[in-house]
């Protein structure tokens, strides 16, 4: 019997996209957890007014303790604005409250520990007080704040992305030269969008008389160049992910763009990831022989 032939695989395709689907289920989780914690706030007011939304209450933070199994639990004790120190009592309405807590451990701690203020470690046992207000008003508040929605407008009104930076080196002469050479004098980091509009100029002078420190002053630039031209897009990321975090839209959600102009295939979008692409991520789509014997590997281009 003749053996068949080993299956192929791509090993560094492979581990990217396990590196992928982990940062997604971390920032899944992430949202989860603060979700959760507004659910909490909502809870502990509905208990307080039994349920009549717009009854007063007073209830300002919420004890949380985490035992020696990492395990975060209430009580029921709660405080006032003024500080007064009073308890839930009721049966069902602590356990209720408690299957929201328990969403909450040692592994996510980095999202709801921020919202609580520590009190103190007795044995084996952490005890915190999650401030109620802020785990209510952080989902509704920071992403739809003055400073956030100036942001996204700032974005909105910027040209189309992605930026880029090229790199160009010259002589005393004003030519152009390779970047390293003896006699380069000066170089210009330029900005541009992908319609190849410039949109922004980094310059450095390191002749003779201008600076004791040519590299440390090119690498600094280059660097600033770097981080206009990455800005849009970092910051579109950062704000789909603050959406996502705080429970609005799910900044991982798919859109569907249109078909790649080249092989059909449906290419989409999501708030994070806004460069059209195929539902298994890949960037190219079909090969093409050309005279000579070359190959052109072709990529995605959304059909417009």
């Amino acid at each position: 019997m003749t053996p068949s032939a080993p299956y192929a695989f791509d090993s560094v395709a492979l581990t990217a996209a396990l590196e992928e689907a982990r940062i997604r289920v971390h920032r899944a989780e992430e949202r989860r957890v603060r979700v959760a914690c507004a659910i909490i706030a909502a809870a502990v007011g509905d208990i307080l007014t039994e349920h009549h939304h717009d009854a007063a209450f007073d209830a300002h933070a919420l004890r949380l303790t985490v035992n020696e199994y990492d395990r975060v639990t209430t009580d029921g004790t709660y405080w006032t604005a003024s500080g007064q120190e009073r308890r839930i009592t009721d049966v069902l309405d602590l356990y209720g409250l408690d299957e929201w807590v328990h969403h909450l451990d040692r592994d996510n701690r980095s999202v709801w520990e921020p919202l609580c203020r520590y009190e103190r470690t007795e044995g084996r046992t952490e005890y915190y007080r999650l401030d109620l207000a802020q785990a209510a008003a952080l989902p509704a508040e920071i992403q739809s704040s003055a400073r956030v929605t100036e942001i996204r407008d700032r974005l909105a009104a910027s040209t189309r992305r992605p930026w880029s930076s090229e790199e160009y080196v010259y002589n005393g002469n004003g030519g152009l030269v390779s970047a390293g050479d003896p006699d380069a004098v000066h170089t210009d980091f330029v900005v541009s969008d992908a319609d190849n509009i410039r949109v922004a100029e980094v310059a450095v002078n390191y002749g003779p008389e201008d600076t004791e420190t040519p590299e440390e002053d090119t690498a600094l630039s280059r660097a600033n160049a770097d981080l206009i031209a990455r800005a849009p897009d970092d910051l579109a990321f950062l704000v789909a992910h603050l959406t996502h975090l705080c429970g609005g839209e799910d900044a991982e959600a798919l859109n569907l763009r249109g078909s790649c102009g080249h092989c059909g295939t449906a290419l989409y979008t999501s708030a994070l990831e806004p460069t059209p692409a195929p539902l298994d991520s890949a960037t190219a789509c079909e090969s093409r022989r050309l005279p000579g014997g070359r190959t052109l590997q072709l990529q995605h281009v959304l059909r417009t």
